[in-house]
């Protein structure tokens, strides 16, 4: 079973390519360039270098967000031309359960916090006591604030003794972290803050198994908030 990962959600762009239970591939950066210019580029190279051609491939696998409004597009509008050229079934991933599995195996409360900008962040929250994430609050945007409350609340009514925190919504409000978790919280390593696309690559493979496939005609990015533009529309601003 070949998979093919793509992660454009956040200024990350990630590529795995997995077969089976084993990682082949995987190409990670995150440095200035627009996924536009960076994302076809490594697919090709990712598959040209590991002697492999899309028609070996058995799954697509995408993050459908929440995170960056342009990356979701760029993204899912590559797996869906991969998907539609070579008749290959898509399957799309929270991109907060993928950063989630970065801490597979934790027995501690795991938050994922994505930078939404305008002071909030996405997040949710995770049991990963086992190999896969099992959610325990759903998605939202809020405050670095209200993360830290629902996190400390979460945690203690589950009985976790420590919190993780990890994504790019972390490092801009840590002091906030620090203040309202005190000694709840762990910092994720720095290798393992920010989405992989190998831990897409692993999610996808269940779902493959399973032919728990999106319907890709009618899959769209899951933003969690309104796009500026949706929100000066429903004001009438536009």
């Amino acid at each position: 079973m070949l998979i093919l990962a793509i992660d454009s959600s956040t200024p990350v762009a990630g590529i795995a390519l997995m077969d089976d239970e084993q990682l082949i591939r995987e190409e990670f950066v995150n440095y200035k360039k627009n996924h536009s210019e960076t994302l076809m580029p490594m697919v090709d190279r990712v598959l040209r270098d590991c002697e492999r051609n899309l028609a070996e491939v058995d799954a697509l696998a995408v993050t459908i967000g929440p995170g960056s409004f342009t990356g979701l597009r760029i993204g899912l509008a590559a797996v869906k031309g991969l998907s539609l050229a070579a008749n290959i079934p898509v399957v799309a991933i929270s991109t907060l359960q993928v950063l989630a599995h970065n801490i597979a195996g934790s027995d501690t409360l795991v938050c994922p916090a994505l930078n939404a900008r305008k002071q909030e962040v996405y997040t949710a929250m995770y049991d990963n006591s086992s190999s896969f994430p099992r959610t325990v609050v759903e998605e939202m945007a809020c405050s670095p604030k209200v993360l830290a409350y629902r996190a400390l609340q979460t945690a203690q009514n589950m009985g976790f003794k420590r919190i993780t925190l990890l994504g790019d919504g972390y490092a801009p409000y840590r002091e906030v972290y620090k203040e309202h978790l005190g000694d709840y919280l762990i910092e994720a390593p720095l290798h393992l803050r920010l989405p992989r696309a190998s831990a897409l690559a692993s999610l996808a493979v269940a779902s493959t198994a399973l032919q728990d496939f999106a319907d890709i005609m009618n899959l769209r990015p899951h933003y969690v908030r309104l796009s500026e533009a949706e929100t000066r529309l429903g004001r009438g601003e536009l």
